[in-house]
């Protein structure tokens, strides 16, 4: 089977030649006049192998000595924060004062038997009938209600009117009015009947719509008491006790003293969105909760926030806010960020072993209003509003169920270097071009590779990868925890199952591919038992394997060098002279080399080796081992005279140009060994221009 020419540019053999040139090495300290001076002048010398002249990380030794390079190309890489985001989430609670309440109170006044039957007064101490009476001109009684309110307009409220009958005699019925004193408005109006002496009875009336003021009266409108049986003891300061029991009492509006309470409690699960994936834990990298509390009540409150299952350390998510008072017409606010980073919290609501649900957080809300024994004016205009949210939320960890996910590349590439700036061709054996799938994320995937392409920009030709060793699609197993392992599956593509050798021998400068990633192809299969960390991936990559032995045609390498070391020191008075590279070659391969000088605008000014002596001489082989016998001395010379010469003063750079060829008659690769190597001296025959 012929083999496939390809083209190889890492092979830099002759690029530490020329770099040679441009370190100086010993220089004349004489300064003298007026007379030229012949000098040979050592610049430099250096050893070079193979790791000097091919500088990459791939280049692996075997144990044999010889050399293989790997190439590693990414063509796809699916990271965490495709698979899983947290979006910002801020939630709003508008607390309004539905549940505030003012205090229960009761308030008793009494009438005494003077104020109803004045005549008592001159039967104190008596026993006698007492006749029956009807009175209607009993004086009113006032009720002060200024200690917990000065006025409220009542959303709902009750109040209960009791009657104590301390009178000797029985009351047969008692009709009341409770009053607003300022403005007269009737509060309750109500009939009591058949209240004997020593016993009482209760009127219970709503309050709901009312406006209550602190001052009240009680205004018995008629009073009715029955004839005694019997001869009775009078007593003028007997009294009847009116008792204004208020209780349940919700103002839509009030300027009191509140009493110290709750005005709002949640106890709930909160619902979380994360684009379709379903989470039962997480542990955060970083994140914030941010919690701000906007209140108009003038009462200082206290605000009660939990996460129970946001833990650190052992140790929840428990803040408490104190909010101050708002001034009249205007509001108090609060701010408070709290950092979850490190923080574990489990979204399986409030108790995840019974509840087992996903993206649900327990959370607890409690709020207070904190009494300031003043009386201050509240509404249920008044609010509270509480905005709490969940910012840059970065999860470490995550284990749920991340959906369904299709994922793709697109239409993509890569550039292939290996092939760049060289003509001429070369003999590769046994090229592997090696697809790797790695999985660092706990779910099932599918990829499907819909195609694979090496083209050549330079020629426009492109040749696909066909390989009978890649299914299609091909079905990837989730990586595994604790202890954490990545799943991998290797493909070797070679040329007994596919067209690498056509696909590689097409020179690519640039790999193109097109493919599409499915997560979790066959919906939830694990149970909710999908992971991953910060670090996963899920990734594709082809590495290019070949050993490094080759047959070389005229492999012509080239490459742009810096060059300025005539333009300052005593070199700059070289006049005229020759170059001399000594090269101590054990590499199998010879190698034409030529310099030329480049001068400032890029302009190539002149080439530093004459045609004929520029030739470095391959090491001979062992035809049994196949290796290097000793190694071969070449001396490369070239002379410049003082027009050349200064072209070499002027040069801002050198292009180097090395053709490459294994000697004649090697039909079979070559490998290179690590132990090959060029021992390199440069030196000048200079004629110095000296001064005084």
């Amino acid at each position: 089977m012929p083999r496939n020419i390809v083209k190889l540019n890492k092979i830099y053999i002759l690029h530490l030649l020329a770099l040679l040139i441009l370190v100086s090495g010993c220089r004349r300290e004489e300064d003298f006049s007026s007379w030229d001076t012949e000098v040979l002048t050592p610049i430099a010398s250096t050893s070079l192998s193979i790791n000097n002249l091919i500088k990459d990380s791939s280049l692996i030794t075997n144990p044999d000595s010889s050399l293989r390079l790997v190439y590693d190309y990414p063509l796809y890489s699916a990271d965490a924060s495709e698979l899983f985001v947290v979006p910002d989430t801020e939630i709003k609670a508008t607390i309004t004062l539905d549940k505030l309440q003012l205090s229960d109170r009761s308030l008793t006044q009494s009438i005494t038997l003077a104020q109803i039957y004045p005549a008592s007064v001159f039967l104190n101490g008596k026993s006698q009938v007492v006749p029956a009476l009807n009175i209607t001109s009993v004086p009113p009684t006032p009720i002060d209600a200024s200690s917990f309110f000065q006025t409220a307009v009542l959303k709902e409220g009750f109040i209960d009117v009791t009657i104590a009958n301390g009178f000797p005699i029985d009351i047969e019925e008692v009709t009341f009015d409770l009053v607003n004193t300022v403005t007269g408005n009737i509060l309750v109006s109500d009939k009591l009947i058949n209240i004997p002496s020593g016993a009482s009875k209760k009127s219970t009336s709503s309050l709901a719509g009312k406006k209550v003021d602190a001052a009240l009266e009680v205004r018995v409108t008629q009073l009715k008491t029955l004839e005694t049986p019997n001869p009775v003891t009078i007593n003028s300061n007997d009294k009847v006790d009116i008792t204004i029991d208020v209780y349940g009492l919700k103002p839509l509006s009030a300027t009191a003293i509140f009493p110290s309470q709750s005005v709002y409690s949640r106890d709930e699960n909160e619902i979380y969105y994360f684009k379709g994936a379903e989470i039962k834990k997480m542990r955060l990298n970083k994140g914030t909760l941010r919690l701000r509390i906007v209140s108009t009540i003038q009462e200082k409150m206290t605000v009660y926030y939990q996460i129970p299952h946001a833990s650190k350390n052992g140790t929840s998510v428990n803040e408490i806010l104190n909010v101050p008072a708002a001034q009249p017409g205007g509001n108090s606010d609060v701010f408070r960020d709290i950092p979850l980073d490190g923080y574990t919290i489990d979204m399986r609501g409030r108790v995840p072993d019974v509840d087992d649900l996903v993206n649900s957080f327990w959370n607890i809300r409690n709020v207070t209003l904190d009494s300031s024994g003043k009386l201050n004016s509240v509404s249920l205009n008044d609010s509270i509003y509480i905005y709490f949210g969940l910012l840059d939320m970065t999860p470490e960890w995550a284990l749920g169920y991340f959906s369904q996910q299709n994922l793709s590349s697109g239409k993509n590439s890569i550039p292939l270097n290996i092939f760049n700036n060289n003509t001429g061709t070369i003999d590769i054996d046994k090229i592997s071009l090696d697809l790797k799938i790695e999985n660092g994320i706990g779910a099932d995937a599918k990829v499907d590779i819909k195609n694979i392409t090496s083209k050549n920009t330079l020629t426009g030709k492109s040749v696909s990868l066909n390989a009978t060793t890649l299914p299609n699609p091909i079905s990837i197993g989730p990586a595994t925890d604790n202890p954490f392992k990545i799943f991998e599956q290797n493909y070797i593509i070679d040329e007994t199952n596919s067209n690498v050798k056509s696909f590689i021998s097409n020179l690519p400068n640039e790999i193109e591919y097109d493919m599409d990633i499915n997560i979790n192809p066959n919906g939830n299969i694990r149970g909710w038992k999908d992971f991953l960390y910060d670090f996963s991936k899920l990734e594709a990559k082809l590495q290019l394997k070949m050993p490094l032995a080759f047959t070389a045609n005229n492999l012509s390498l080239s490459d742009t060098l810096p060059f300025e070391i005539f333009s300052t020191g005593k070199l700059n008075r070289v006049k005229e002279g020759t170059f001399n590279i000594i090269v101590d070659n054990s590499f199998p391969l010879s190698a034409f080399v030529q310099l030329y000088i480049i001068d400032e605008v890029g302009t190539v000014t002149d080439s530093i080796m004459l045609q004929q002596n520029n030739l470095i001489q391959a090491a001979p082989l062992n035809i049994n081992t196949g290796k290097v016998t000793n190694s071969v001395r070449s001396v490369l010379k070239a002379y410049f005279n003082a027009e050349r010469m200064e072209k070499v003063k002027n040069a801002k750079r050198l292009l180097m140009k090395a053709t490459f060829n294994t000697p004649v008659g090697n039909t079979a690769p070559i490998n290179i060994y690590s132990n090959y190597k060029f021992d390199i001296k440069l030196t000048g025959d200079f004629v110095y221009e000296q001064r005084f």
